[in-house]
């Protein structure tokens, strides 16, 4: 079948060109200038390890090179390309970086599966096309939830590398929760109450979730020290992700109040926690520290965020008062905007006035506060609906992990397909992007984790990036098994829906578990 049926996400225009295709030749060479050579050198890392060709970076083109320019290009944005395949070459030409990075995902995919491989030998054609493409939304991210099981750098790094092939561009890292503290906090030289900000990672950063149905049991412990995190933006920039860190504010606070005693009423440090119950602890309104301690760390964090946004949470505070809650919240979200930063939080926190800039994540409950405040004060919104973008959801009753609270579960690829960010009176220009949200309660390795994401993260991806116009159940259906082989070769564990055709199977990463790659559940037709 020709690879233009097969991409993902579906570009917004795709025309194939009368005319042959086009044939990657050993003297192929790929063409471009100073600022397009970084996304060239990545593309170039691709094409050789697959085909074992040199494929040197050159300036100039000649008739059998690939092209990569940083020119304006039609109107679609900073990540629009524009991507035209003849007998003669290939060009491809954006108006930024992220704009290339976007063009060669695509261009990636047009080769066929076994470019993935390691050296194959073979026959490198892509049919004679031209592409001009652009996202609906900005921001299409995944969440990565490293306080209830922490995955180490190298392991966020990989995520990175599977989600950018779909223009996934936002990485949301969840950093603090009860069970633990991931990212270190320098004893500042200014510290009136004398908190102990180190006793955060010393004894946070050895926390983890506990829970019976996970293997192993027990989550893994670390932290992030600030080199560690400016080490993953770094590494994520190269790929067109932006980093958001998140500090969870007012509630699932009990490993900053087991490492800080100062933070509760007696000034006695609480246990840690494994317990994988939600909503049972806060900070405390009428106490000086609280905003003391919540001022330091959202300074520290901004200071080493690349990134224009940092969140910070505001969700489950169910044993906060509300008027608690109010007064905390509205003080927080004025110390995080004084970082400079744009404040992102939870939909709770749309309970207070928000400042120039702040973005609401819906994720469930009431809708009417987020469209008020979009509407009354311009606040634009990520949409992580928990029905349509949860990841930590199983996928069948016998799924060997995941959770099962969101109501009409189990949740498979075509639930995260079939819906439109823009409602409940949202409209396009008032959401920022849409957010998949992998929760770690039940995951313990990256192989895990990607069962879980995989290939529900793909719907979310196309979601985000393609017009509804472009968009059909069953033509994806089919996509998504052309897109196996592809993953598989690349090492990625998905997890086999019954009811697409794969062109290859994946690793099972629970060997010996309940739930094998044969569990039957129903499907939506197109």
């Amino acid at each position: 079948m020709n690879t233009t049926d097969n991409l993902i996400p579906r570009p917004s225009h795709v025309a194939l060109v009368d005319g042959p295709a086009f044939t990657l030749a050993p003297a192929a060479r790929i063409a471009a200038g100073d600022a397009a050579a970084p996304v060239a050198e990545q593309l170039a890392a691709l094409l050789r390890r697959g085909t074992g060709f040199d494929l040197p970076i050159v300036e100039d083109a000649r008739p059998g090179d690939i092209s990569l320019a940083l020119v304006d290009t039609f109107d679609g944005g900073p990540e629009a390309y524009a991507l035209g395949v003849t007998e003669d070459g290939v060009g491809l030409t954006a108006s930024t970086g992220a704009g290339l990075f976007n063009g060669v995902q695509t261009l990636r995919q047009l080769f066929p599966a076994a470019i993935e491989g390691t050296g194959t030998p073979g026959t490198w054609v892509i049919p004679a096309v031209d592409i001009a493409d652009a996202p609906r939304f900005a921001y299409r991210g995944l969440m990565l939830d490293v306080a209830r099981n922490f995955f180490t750098v190298e392991e966020v790094k990989e995520q990175i590398d599977v989600m950018t092939q779909f223009k996934l561009n936002a990485l949301h890292l969840h950093l603090t929760d009860d069970q633990s503290w991931r990212i270190e906090i320098h004893q500042p030289e200014d510290n009136p109450s004398g908190l102990p900000y180190g006793k955060l990672t010393e004894i946070g950063g050895q926390g983890a979730i506990e829970v019976p149905t996970a293997v192993p049991a027990r989550g893994r412990h670390g932290f992030y020290t600030q080199q560690d995190f400016l080490d993953i933006q770094a590494y994520a920039a190269t790929k067109n992700v932006l980093v958001i860190p998140e500090i969870d504010l007012p509630g699932h606070v009990n490993a900053a109040l087991a490492a800080i005693p100062q933070l509760n009423p007696d000034g006695q440090a609480k246990p840690m926690s494994t317990t994988s119950e939600v909503g049972w602890s806060t900070l405390t309104a009428d106490l000086p520290a609280t905003y003391e301690f919540v001022r330091e760390v959202l300074g520290q964090l901004a200071a080493i965020t690349v990134g224009p946004y940092l969140h910070i949470g505001g969700d489950e505070a169910h044993v906060t008062g509300h008027d608690d809650y109010v007064t905390m919240v509205q003080q927080f979200v004025r110390i995080g905007a004084e970082t400079g930063k744009a404040v992102v939080g939870w939909n709770e926190f749309a309970a207070v006035e928000l400042p120039e800039g702040a973005v609401i994540q819906y994720w469930h409950g009431d809708f009417a506060p987020v469209v008020k405040q979009s509407e009354q004060a311009g606040s634009q919104v990520i949409m992580s609906p928990a029905a349509n973008t949860y990841l930590d959801q199983k996928y069948a009753p016998d799924s060997p992990v995941g959770l099962e609270w969101v109501e009409g579960g189990p949740f498979t690829w075509s639930e995260y397909y079939n819906w439109d960010p823009a409602q409940g009176g949202l409209e396009d220009h008032q959401i920022l992007g849409i957010e998949g949200a992998l929760w770690s309660e039940t995951i313990r390795d990256n192989h895990q984790a990607q069962w879980l994401l995989y290939p529900r993260a793909v719907s979310l991806a196309e979601v985000a990036w393609s017009g509804p116009e472009v968009r059909n159940t069953g033509d994806f259906r089919r996509r998504l098994g052309a897109l196996g082989e592809r993953l598989a070769k690349q090492g990625v564990v998905f997890q086999e829906a019954p009811d697409v055709e794969w062109s290859a199977k994946p690793e099972y990463p629970f060997a010996g578990a309940i739930g094998a790659p044969d569990s039957k559940y129903g499907t939506i037709e197109a």
